[in-house]
């Protein structure tokens, strides 16, 4: 069922061997009963918020690019995935980049039909044409037939060879036999596996001539994003050299950076990638170039760890005056938007510098200045939930800004769930207003 997944997953990802070893794990995990097979595997995206996502996979043939790294990691369960890493000997980053390519497929294949499955086939080994089970999983028909089906065929050769034996002995027996010399047995130390190096991407544009330079696994991704460089800015004005090496890992930001390299065409700009981090410098360009190219890459790369954005809150805390008051404090920092994984009160990677300027305001305010951290939701769901959900979201933000060294008594959280909505949740833009963290002075 699964034998050109496999094939098309270890030339997509550089995997090898690992190709077939790690659709077998994913495949064990989802029937896993510990797990809470395939229905505990789609409750756990639905706890993410990716339900709908999930849904449309079933008894179809998802194509490439309909899950992220992030939302495998959230949905299949990060334990799970860095489980499935440490067995393979590869970094989970690399499982979650694999991954979110093949669970699509995977379930789409195992719900043909629209039927959902509830426990193994009979011939669930036969899956994986000549993949070995990984390790870890004996127990298997495969397994059992390496430890126990076939052995008798060893016994014969081995009486036959017992009875020369003997016989030769008899017939020396006044002989004395020496034997000869062992020979050296040369030994062969494991392989090291070798270190996975990241993917990076370094690009500066000055006055329309580009110079990029960076590292990708295959000579199809360098053609890829060298031809795309072309077509956007002209092969004249185009300048520097991207290396090809093998064990470097798969590039998670490529189809979105070559979607996006129209609209990245201001002069001044420089922007990096190492791995799934993005480091941004727009301090060449006009204040409102800075915005929209920042807002730009952050929706494009939000599961990434990011630095270098330039928002309006940014902008508006680094122009803060000396002395300050609490209001001015508020309201820069209210200009803020900060994200949180999909349906959980965990703080985005990219939101991380974003409150590390927050933080640094917050510690340079008056003495005394007491802030209050309050969440807020749409109006989607249970009312009660969204309570709760919004509190989870205050604490986390107050407690990640007494991480950065803001003082403990300064903040307090508040969850308002949806009954301070800032717009109509009629439309999905009110919507996206009123979910939002909103800072005060507390009284």
């Amino acid at each position: 069922m699964f034998e050109s997944l496999i094939r098309e997953a270890a030339t997509r990802f550089h995997l090898g061997d690992n190709a077939g070893r790690l659709v077998r794990l994913l495949a064990d995990a989802i029937f896993d009963p510990a797990n809470g097979g395939f229905t505990g595997l789609r409750k756990r995206f639905t706890d993410a918020g990716l339900d709908d996502l999930f849904s449309s996979w079933i008894g179809k043939t998802p194509g490439d690019n309909v899950l992220q790294p992030d939302q495998f990691s959230a949905g299949f369960g990060q334990n799970l995935a860095s489980g499935i890493a440490s067995k393979l000997g590869i970094p989970a980053a690399a499982v979650n980049m694999a991954g979110a390519w093949l669970l699509p497929k995977i379930v789409g294949q195992l719900t043909a039909g629209g039927n959902i499955p509830t426990s193994r086939p009979a011939d669930y080994d036969r899956w994986f044409g000549t993949t070995t089970p990984a390790a870890g999983y004996a127990g298997s028909a495969t397994a059992a037939t390496a430890t126990s089906g076939g052995w008798w065929k060893w016994v014969i050769p081995l009486l036959i060879l017992l009875a020369a034996f003997l016989a030769f002995r008899s017939c020396k027996k006044e002989e004395a036999v020496v034997p000869p010399p062992a020979e050296p047995v040369a030994t062969t130390q494991p392989a090291t596996p070798a270190v996975q190096a990241n993917p990076r991407f370094g690009f500066d544009n000055v006055n329309g001539k580009v110079t990029v330079n960076g590292q990708v696994a295959s000579d199809t991704d360098k053609t890829r994003l060298w031809d795309a460089l072309k077509a956007t800015f002209g092969e004249a004005n185009l300048s520097g050299n991207i290396a090809v090496d093998p064990a470097t890992l798969p590039a998670g930001w490529m189809d979105k950076l070559i979607a996006a390299l129209p609209d990245l065409k201001a002069s001044g700009l420089k922007f990096g990638f190492d791995g799934d981090k993005l480091n941004i410098d727009t301090s060449g360009l006009p204040e409102a170039d800075r915005f929209a190219v920042s807002e730009k890459l952050r929706s494009l790369f939000g599961g990434f760890e990011i630095s270098g954005l330039w928002d309006r809150a940014a902008a508006a805390m680094a122009g803060l005056k000396a002395g300050f008051s609490g209001d001015e404090l508020v309201k820069a920092l209210n200009l803020m938007n900060i994200y949180f994984d999909t349906g959980s009160a965990t703080i985005s990677r990219d939101s991380s510098e974003t409150l590390a300027n927050a933080a640094n305001a917050i510690k340079q305010a008056p003495a005394g200045t007491r802030i209050e951290v309050g969440g807020h939701t749409d109006s989607t769901g249970d009312a009660a939930a969204n309570v709760t959900l919004s509190q989870q979201r205050a604490d986390a933000v107050a407690a990640r800004l007494r991480e950065l060294g803001v003082a403990a008594d300064s903040l307090t959280a508040k969850g308002y769930g949806q009954d301070k909505p800032r717009a109509s949740n009629d439309t999905e833009e009110g919507k996206a207003q009123n979910r939002r963290i909103e800072f005060t002075v507390a009284k």
